[in-house]
């Protein structure tokens, strides 16, 4: 493949192999060791954030943040995502209740819930989609209203500022996945970052079993901790990463640019700027996706149906919720190559390819 839709970034080995050496000369492997807690500290400070907590996987998060913020029952979440959304509702006995999305920003539209809805609910599951931020104004104010917990699934938001400030600061919690194809990663990983530090500190007992300072499982608890080796990439990658995130936003741009007179493209939040996670485009029906998806193939170009199929159409998820705007734009959508690694140049060619074969598909 020429152009695969994603490609991990790694950083120099020795730089990786220095950490995995001490690593293996201390024998401390898991359960809260010096690469984890160096990791923390140094996030913290890069993000401008507190409360940050460390996990083993994205999903991991998202289960750790309902049981430290102690939601119960309805949820009101959005169904353009990735299941882990939905799943991780669901896997912890909550009832995930669909609601729309702005069709221009892709994201949760807190407005379409019910007041029915809005009363039922004790927290609301929202996504920062591509990395664009929620209209955190709106919904905070709803769930001051309704004394509704907020929960951000910020899985892509890693380098986003809103209002002047990282993006995973907002709601009671954020969580971020770390995994490899994401912009900053840790091979296999995730984040929560708290708005309380009690909750911060019931999380941080959650995800070691339960257990206290005394080794007394004094509440539920699972095992959701970070190992070592996976901390140590974070370590390897964190100096680099303003360098990846302005290469990113180059590759955001120059696809823009290429595209942004002929093709759809969500619309940004006004007090943010992308950081070139994913560059997703809308078409004008499930036609155009699956005849692009297979002619971009045959010039080696992957693509991606994400997000497909709207969660709310599952049958395993409860298929709850009046969601048209949702149904129909997951239809609509497809993501384009983007990685550190991509260059302009085949941005260019990537855009020329697509433009010129659905110029030849509208114009039958």
């Amino acid at each position: 493949m020429k152009y695969p839709i994603v490609k991990p970034y790694l950083p120099p080995l020795e730089n990786y192999q220095n950490k995995i050496e001490n690593i293996f000369d201390s024998g401390w492997l898991t359960n809260n060791g010096p690469c984890v807690q160096e990791l923390e500290k140094k996030l913290a400070e890069y993000l401008g954030v507190e409360h940050i907590l460390l996990v083993a996987n994205g999903t991991l998060a998202l289960s750790v943040a309902y049981m430290a913020l102690e939601v119960s029952g309805k949820v009101l979440t959005t169904p353009y995502s990735f299941a882990a959304t939905a799943s991780s509702l669901l896997a912890g006995d909550l009832e995930p209740e669909f609601i729309d999305i702005d069709p221009q920003t892709l994201n949760l539209d807190i407005n379409s819930a019910s007041k029915a809805l809005l009363e039922e609910a004790s927290a609301v599951v929202a996504v920062h989609v591509y990395g664009n931020p929620c209209n955190d104004e709106q919904i905070k104010e709803q769930a001051a209203q309704y004394n509704l917990k907020v929960i951000y699934d910020a899985a892509h938001t890693f380098g986003v500022t809103y209002n002047g400030k990282a993006l995973l600061s907002y709601g009671d919690a954020a969580t971020i996945s770390l995994h490899a194809t994401k912009i900053f990663h840790t091979l296999e990983g995730g984040a929560i970052i708290f708005k309380h530090k009690e909750d911060y500190l019931r999380a941080k007992q959650i995800i070691n079993f339960g257990f206290d300072s005394q080794q007394y499982p004094g509440v539920v608890g699972i095992n959701a901790k970070m190992s070592e080796v996976h901390a140590a990439m974070g370590l390897s990658l964190l100096p680099l990463f303003p360098d990846i995130l302005t290469k990113r936003q180059s590759l955001w741009a120059a696809y823009q640019n290429a595209l942004g007179n002929d093709l759809t493209t969500i619309k940004w939040s006004d007090n943010s700027k992308p950081n070139g996670c994913y560059f997703p485009v809308l078409l004008n029906d499930e036609a155009e996706v699956l005849f692009l998806i297979s002619q971009l193939a045959v010039h080696g170009i992957q693509t991606r149906r994400y997000f497909y199929p709207s969660l709310s159409t599952v049958p395993a998820y409860g298929m709850s919720g009046d969601t048209p705007i949702a149904n129909s734009v997951s239809q609509r959508v497809l993501c384009l190559p983007m990685y550190t690694e991509l260059s302009v140049e085949g941005v260019g060619e990537i855009s020329q390819i697509l433009l010129e074969h659905l110029r030849q598909y509208r114009a039958k």
